[in-house]
């Protein structure tokens, strides 16, 4: 039985990736001088918070300090992309209503994000976040945590909510945060698409169903079992 739920946020409660990946790109090739290939961002950036991916780029260790300083430059990149694109800029279809339910049920739900607080803010901002989440629930990164796939986000935000992962549905969109969902021993994992990549997730033993958005009815069957 299902008793709470947790979600990652950028690729599956916000569909950014397009957003994320041009900032990335940009980023890497002015301050790294760098051109990332598809398969060094799905292995290096995709799911990873800042820091791993500043040491992957520039080859060399980072601080705490230095990671949050260097990833606000990429981040600066990314927020003015989304905010010229508003059409785009919006919560994932079915998601309002997905939590609209959570709160009328009264399951418990979390937010476990590699995003850094400056995102945060930023998204609590433009979705009206705080409707249905209390800010100093949301896991997100702070420079403390091992990043996915390491559990370490899933089990913070499971205990934020008093809920064990192993009772918790988990919703990602990455392979590295797919796996630290797993690691983290979650009761069950819906994969969210990233454009054509449904054949791709459904291949993983981790993931019990694959979804396009939040309107897809196994959600509320997993939920009421």
């Amino acid at each position: 039985m299902i008793k709470g739920v947790l979600f990652d946020f950028n690729g599956t409660m916000f569909k950014d990736s397009t957003f994320n990946e041009a900032a990335w790109l940009a980023f890497a090739e002015k301050e790294a001088h760098k051109k990332l290939s598809r398969e060094a961002f799905d292995q290096h950036v995709h799911g990873k918070n800042n820091r791993l991916v500043l040491e992957y780029l520039f080859e060399r260790p980072f601080t705490k300090a230095a990671a949050l300083q260097w990833g606000e430059k990429k981040e600066d990149i990314y927020r003015e992309l989304v905010c010229s694109h508003p059409e785009a800029a919006h919560l994932t279809t079915g998601l309002p209503e997905l939590l609209d339910f959570l709160q009328a049920e009264k399951i418990p739900f979390n937010i476990a994000t590699a995003a850094g607080k400056g995102n945060l803010d930023f998204y609590f901002e433009r979705f009206s976040l705080a409707k249905w989440f209390t800010y100093e629930q949301i896991v997100y990164d702070n420079g403390e945590r091992q990043s996915k796939p390491a559990p370490d986000y899933y089990l913070a935000a499971a205990a934020k909510i008093q809920v064990p992962a192993s009772d918790c549905l988990v919703f990602e969109d990455s392979l590295s945060g797919i796996q630290a969902a797993h690691n983290a021993a979650a009761a069950k994992i819906f994969a969210i698409t990233t454009n054509d990549n449904g054949a791709q997730l459904a291949a993983l033993p981790q993931v019990a169903g694959v979804i396009d958005d939040f309107t897809d009815s196994r959600i509320r069957d997993v939920l009421m079992a």
